[in-house]
């Protein structure tokens, strides 16, 4: 009967050790830590601060709500950053995007570390874009996060990681 308990024992642990593997193999990079993710999330709109809407990292949101269809954001750990957005447009009861210059900036360790310009396209179906650049990472980065700010000083935000 000992045999048989041990037997058991021995089976589940195997079975549990390959239902993880799939999913480590994934988290993991690819082994020379410059393919890993630093980042990877969607975008959201940026709320005023009238209507709840936080500031982050000391950047406030912009004076008007706004909304994002979709969008994604990656930043990998050797700097590389692929920003996607679709329709990002002033929330309702506005609507429309009137800003086409902006720039995708990623805040680390509570401070402003790498910023890049891009283009949105205009008009009342506009504000897509996407950027591809090459950012410079401090060497520690905790708590990454990623703003598409109006370039203003001092800047504000349009949307966030999420």
């Amino acid at each position: 009967m000992r045999l048989k308990s041990r037997h058991i024992l021995i089976t589940a642990i195997a079975a549990v050790g390959l239902a993880l593997t799939p999913s480590l193999a994934f988290a993991g990079d690819d082994g020379n830590g410059d393919d890993s993710d630093l980042l990877r999330s969607g975008l959201v709109g940026s709320t005023t601060l009238a209507n709840g809407g936080p500031s982050i990292f000391g950047v406030d949101p912009a004076g008007a709500d706004w909304a994002v269809d979709e969008g994604s954001v990656r930043v990998r750990r050797d700097g590389r950053l692929d920003l996607r957005v679709e329709g990002l447009v002033l929330a309702p009861p506005r609507s429309g995007n009137p800003i086409a210059d902006v720039t995708a900036d990623l805040y680390c360790n509570g401070m402003h570390a790498d910023g890049v310009p891009f283009t949105l396209t205009t008009g009342p179906d506009g504000g897509d874009g996407h950027v591809r650049a090459m950012l410079k990472l401090p060497a520690k980065c905790a708590a990454p996060v990623v703003l598409v700010n109006i370039p203003r000083t001092p800047p504000v935000y349009i949307a966030s990681t999420g």
